[in-house]
């Protein structure tokens, strides 16, 4: 009896199908090691675990270079990146314009780089060069195939981050408070977890 119990549950174990929370592997978002790169990324971090279940790493780089490395041999999924940055890694000269900045940079990481920009954040800043700048969060293309809901779930953070709530949650982090709660307090604030 023992024996054919064992091979019952050997057969379900064989032949059901598998149950996911969402379907795939372990994402991971890669991002520079800086207030700005921290406190975005456990906000995505977050969003994506408490919504979906799905675990999410976070790796940090020293610079842009590491980073569009991690992500071209796919150690990373999901980062973030700002407009004039982008603009310059695109060999682009710079525009004042940050909307059309946007589109300019999200239709060419798409077609040369395999890269989908979402919404941006909601804040603008100095994007290093003195032009205006607006920061977003990018997806490797390749993983939209495991996780087709991630861009309207990661949306859900566009535009909800004035300029006002960006310095408080960089001088939260910068005065000590761990970036993972700085994040949480945040998402429950807006109501997304």
């Amino acid at each position: 009896m023992k024996k054919l119990v064992f091979i019952i549950i050997m057969t379900l174990t064989l032949f059901l199908p598998e149950g996911h929370a969402c379907v795939g592997k372990t994402l991971t978002i890669g991002v520079v090691n800086t207030s700005e790169g921290q406190v975005l990324a456990e906000m995505i971090s977050t969003l994506i675990t408490e919504r979906t279940g799905t675990a999410v790493n976070v790796a940090f780089y020293e610079n842009m270079q590491d980073l569009y490395e991690a992500v071209r041999v796919t150690k990373v999924d999901i980062s973030i990146e700002n407009t004039s940055r982008a603009m310059r890694v695109l060999n682009k000269p710079a525009e004042a314009d940050v909307q059309k900045a946007y589109e300019i940079v999200k239709a060419s990481y798409e077609k040369e780089k395999g890269l989908i920009w979402l919404k941006p954040f909601g804040f603008q800043k100095g994007g290093g060069d003195g032009t205006p700048s607006i920061t977003a969060t990018i997806l490797r293309n390749e993983i939209l195939n495991n996780f087709p809901a991630l861009p309207r779930l990661i949306n859900k953070l566009g535009s909800s981050i004035n300029d006002d709530m960006y310095t408080k949650l960089i001088n939260s982090v910068e005065t000590g408070r761990k970036p993972g709660s700085v994040a949480r307090d945040f998402l429950k604030s807006k109501k997304l977890i």
